[in-house]
């Protein structure tokens, strides 16, 4: 019967309704439709872009909505199909945020928007960069959990799926041996080094111990590669030092001859160990001229 009805009819019932309840079924299914989780209704002519804050005029249609999704902003992947339909009433935020989950979880299959799927030298450029951003800003690898930085590598790659952090672990291990393999063919380059030992403290209280070898390398520049920071028990910090050193040494290739001197941070570091590092070891051991030079002022 509807189907006989004029234009002018067919929207007069679809507005005002009637007995039977049609005209609010229909409005209840457009506000269910998942374009709406990327857009806020402002009164009855106008709803506003959840993404760009751009407003857009409303018809009781949402074709121009979803136009605006694909040209501006490429949403043409299954964002609009996968999400429930009770997401309408969360609030934006949380639209925008299942939203983007879904889209990295999801193969799309069908339907108006289609994936244009992340390439695997651009996944892997991604994986590198936030890589890089880990140990290079000390982020904790659990930084990939936080909803934020979920939401903001959703909206600029829909398509990439985050790793775990136990996956990161592994990658950051890798990363690692690789740097080391580098770093030991460049200490097998310097005739003599200069190991530097430094115990320190950090805010929780606990002591630490950092080996440095210092040397000239083959274009003449000073070289100073960190070689192992490891945790120290206060009652043995400098009670077996010089195994220490040997062991770090032997991890990177290095033999005992190789030492030149072991630098120490203070006067009681270099007291307590520059006789057995000698007689066991054959190292001369001096102290931080800056450090005594501190100490003295």
């Amino acid at each position: 019967a509807a189907n006989n009805l004029g234009p002018s009819s067919r929207r007069k019932r679809e507005k005002g309704g009637g007995q039977d309840g049609a005209g609010t079924a229909l409005y209840v299914d457009r506000r269910k439709s998942k374009v709406w989780n990327y857009y806020t209704k402002l009164g009855d002519a106008y709803v506003e872009c959840n993404v760009c804050r751009k407003q857009l005029s409303f018809h009781n249609s949402t074709t121009t909505m979803r136009e605006h999704l694909v040209r501006k902003h490429s949403i043409r992947d299954t964002l609009l199909s996968q999400l429930k339909d009770d997401q309408t009433s969360e609030s934006d935020y949380a639209a925008q945020e299942s939203a983007v989950k879904r889209s990295r979880q999801t193969t799309p299959e069908s339907g108006l928007y289609h994936a244009a799927s992340c390439s695997e030298p651009r996944t892997d450029m991604i994986l590198e960069l936030v890589l890089e951003m880990i140990f290079r800003d000390l982020h904790p690898l659990s930084v990939v959990k936080d909803k934020g930085f979920g939401l903001l590598i959703g909206y600029l790659e829909p398509s990439f799926t985050l790793p775990s952090p136990v996956q990161l672990s592994s990658m950051l291990w890798h990363r690692y041996n690789v740097v080391k393999q580098h770093l030991e063919r460049y200490l097998q380059t310097a005739q003599a080094i200069v190991v530097c030992v430094e115990f320190w403290v950090s805010q929780l209280s606990q002591t630490y111990l950092t080996v440095t070898a210092n040397f000239i390398d083959g274009e003449w520049r000073r070289a100073r590669c960190v070689m192992e920071t490891q945790q120290a028990h206060e009652d043995k910090a400098e009670g077996d030092l010089g195994e220490k050193l040997y062991a770090v040494l032997s991890e990177f290739g290095l033999s005992s001859k190789s030492v030149f001197c072991v630098m120490h941070d203070s006067p009681q570091s270099t007291a307590a160990n520059s006789q057995q590092l000698k007689n066991a070891y054959g190292w001369s051991s001096l102290c931080c001229a800056a450090r005594t030079l501190h100490l003295c002022i």
